[in-house]
């Protein structure tokens, strides 16, 4: 066969593998290099005790949260190593083209990706037994008087592929969809915040995920049918593959699995209302021993008083987002660092609190000038100390000054979009700064109306 008839099938098989991933992908930019990628990305299977698994960084399932890496699908993971008894090696990706052909490929065993597979199946890719099961859902924002006249517009998000039906809306010949194919999600709740769109649209385990940061915002009705949840598993490890879709199927029968779900797929899996309430000045019944922890720590108590009722309004047993708990709404892994968890006595909560934020405070005080510890110890609290110094590092390099904390955290809001969260200097990616900005103004303006109130 000569050389010219080489290249053209090679040309039609190319052509083939385009249009089939042009048109279950949806969209018509996808150029010829991705084929290219796909061929040269099948490379022989390792040989290893380690599971090999690429997950896209994605809030509802890798999401770094008060210095914890947390998330339904990266918790599965590590279950599964648990079960296994094998290490799963655990690779991050946030490009959505770059998962798209990681899908394609033989690298992992195990490929963490929503995209519709509907065109693929069988003959590119072999899915798992289904995880969870999710659905579209419309977001908008919450109703208030000068926000009554709205284009009834849904905003989909970059790679969103889910068909969407306003059968049940109020007359739904009127809305129409735009495709945003240069924003994510994340982008789009900005969007809605900022009044710049009135509607967009996410998957419900979404939707749990972000609303606690986005308290203008709400979930509305469902808009579409659901659909399974599936990893992309390697077509050369039958046997691995058999027993991963064994041990989904017993693991969906578990007490840990409801509680995962319950965690990140429960509109309950938060429940503390952040605003500031009416007592926003009141003491609490915990006064003597927080002057006691914070005198031991060297800081001023008030300001344990403004982080206490900010997480929790001084109520002792709440289970929050990301499964944090108690009065200090502590993470369970910061938790049992510092020796206590929901079942802790409330004494020791605080203690446990104190030397928390002693050790923010140690992070910091030689970097911010003096009067601004504070703001940069709560903003950490509430994020974890690693988006603060990603925010720091950004303001630096575009030349501001990160010992200034109204500079700093332009740069923290700024981590939600993605030309920042992938900057090289950052170091914990995406995070919606916006919600940490509002909190740290609600902490200190308590904090010095606490002061306030007390010299009266």
């Amino acid at each position: 066969m000569n050389r010219k008839h080489h290249s053209s099938i090679f040309l039609i098989i190319a052509s083939v593998v385009l249009a089939v991933v042009v048109v279950a992908y949806g969209h018509a930019d996808i150029k010829l290099p991705i084929v290219e990628k796909i061929r040269h990305k099948r490379i022989a299977k390792r040989h290893s005790d380690t599971i090999s698994a690429c997950l896209f960084y994605h809030a509802a399932d890798y999401f770094i949260y008060q210095g914890s890496v947390i998330g339904f699908q990266h918790d599965i993971l590590r279950q599964m190593e648990k079960d296994f008894g094998r290490p799963v090696s655990i690779t991050i990706e946030t490009d959505p083209d770059t998962m798209l052909v990681t899908a394609m490929s033989d690298e992992y065993d195990i490929v963490c990706y929503d995209f519709d597979k509907t065109n693929f199946s069988g003959t590119y890719i072999i899915e798992s037994e289904p995880l969870s099961y999710t659905y579209p859902v419309l977001i908008t924002r919450k109703h208030s008087k000068d926000d009554t006249l709205r284009e009834n517009v849904v905003n989909t998000s970059a790679k969103y592929y889910n068909k969407l039906d306003f059968s049940e809306m109020e007359n739904p010949e009127e809305w129409s969809v735009k495709h945003n194919p240069r924003h994510a999600v994340e982008d789009l709740m900005e969007m809605l915040v900022d009044r710049q769109i009135d509607y967009a649209v996410c998957n419900y385990n979404v939707a749990v995920t972000l609303m606690p940061f986005y308290s203008q915002l709400a979930a509305g009705p469902k808009i579409g049918d659901s659909f399974p949840r599936t990893w992309i598993l390697n077509k050369n490890n039958k046997s691995l593959n058999d027993s991963i879709n064994n041990w989904i199927a017993d693991f969906k029968e578990t007490t840990k699995y409801q509680s995962l779900c319950k965690k990140y797929l429960s509109p309950n899996s938060y429940v503390i209302s952040r605003s500031f309430g009416k007592q926003k000045y009141s003491t609490s019944q915990y006064d003597p021993l927080l002057k006691k922890v914070a005198g031991h720590f060297g800081f001023d108590w008030h300001f344990i008083s403004s982080i206490i009722y900010q997480e929790s309004k001084f109520i002792p047993d709440l289970i929050g987002f990301g499964g944090s708990f108690g009065i200090m709404q502590m993470m369970p892994v910061t938790g049992e660092r510092y020796g206590i968890s929901d079942t802790s006595s409330v004494e020791d909560q605080i203690w446990a609190g104190g030397k928390y934020i002693s050790f923010l405070c140690n992070i910091f005080k030689d970097k911010v000038d003096t009067s601004q510890l504070y703001y940069f110890v709560s903003g950490s609290y509430n994020s974890g100390p690693g988006h603060i110094l990603d925010a720091m590092a950004l303001c630096e390099k575009y030349g501001h000054d990160k010992t200034q904390w109204d500079q700093v955290v332009e740069y923290l809001i700024l981590k939600s979009h993605k030309d920042y969260y992938n900057d090289e200097v950052v170091k914990c990616g995406y995070y919606p700064g916006k919600h940490t900005a509002n909190y740290v103004e609600q902490v200190m303006t308590r904090y010095y109306g606490y002061i306030l109130n007390e010299q009266k």
